[in-house]
């Protein structure tokens, strides 16, 4: 049975450490959450994010494909009624041959990200973390962890919370030595690389922020916070 080994509340975006700390402990198990009527679980092998699930319809699978033009709603109702403990939507679905192989393994690869996406907005909430054996027919479809966070760190909106985590504005970052090899395995735009480039361990927040422009302010503190977190960046030396 699943040995219940922590739980605790949500306090300001706690989410994106939660993920972190149970990948670099190479957790295998499940991470309950909850926040009002919601409810969501992410399973771990060996540190790995394999997969996810919500209670909220937007969220099922169906409804993904049928959002991304995959599925038509008279299709997934006619496989609805053929899925059983024995057979679940994803092989109905593949035998009836509405959907493809690789369009479905892409569909449920979105529908774990989307999962996982929203609840980075989650200031508030609840979760328990379950050690031991994942259920026999669960799906694993691992995840870029970092790419996830990363991305994952863009849904918060809050900019005091962000000025609050990174510091004084007198506070000067520089890349870790890691850096190139993480940021590698990363996907991001042209104005995330030009953020980058600011980076070079002279210049202090303030002068970061303000070389960016009003326009993307918000959105160099979210890089530079989701750099730090995933431990490509660090703080030079502290304000006095």
């Amino acid at each position: 049975m699943p040995e219940l080994c922590g739980k605790g509340q949500f306090d300001n975006y706690l989410f994106p450490h939660l993920l972190l700390y149970l990948i670099e402990k190479r957790f295998t198990g499940e991470l309950v959450l909850a926040q009002n009527r919601v409810k969501k679980a992410i399973y771990f092998q060996d540190g790995r994010i394999i997969f996810a699930h919500s209670n909220e319809e937007r969220f099922r699978l169906g409804e993904l494909l049928i959002h991304q033009g995959k599925l038509t709603k008279k299709q997934l109702k006619a496989a609805q009624k053929m899925v059983d403990n024995s057979n679940t939507l994803a092989n109905v679905l593949l035998r009836l041959g509405y959907i493809e192989k690789t369009e479905l393994l892409l569909g449920a690869k979105r529908q774990i990200a989307t999962v996982l996406l929203s609840t980075f907005q989650w200031k508030e909430g609840f979760y328990w973390i379950y050690r031991g054996r994942l259920p026999k027919r669960l799906p694993k479809l691992p995840l870029n962890a970092m790419q996830l966070i990363f991305n994952g760190i863009f849904q918060i909106k809050d900019r005091e919370w962000f000025e609050r985590q990174l510091g004084s504005p007198s506070v000067v970052f520089e890349l870790n030595d890691n850096f190139l090899t993480g940021y590698r395995l990363l996907s991001y735009n042209e104005i995330v690389d030009l953020i980058v480039t600011k980076i070079d361990g002279n210049r202090n927040l303030e002068e970061i922020i303000s070389l960016m422009g009003r326009e993307n302010s918000l959105l160099a503190l979210q890089v530079l916070y989701a750099l730090r977190l995933l431990n490509l960046l660090k703080q030079k030396n502290k304000a006095n």
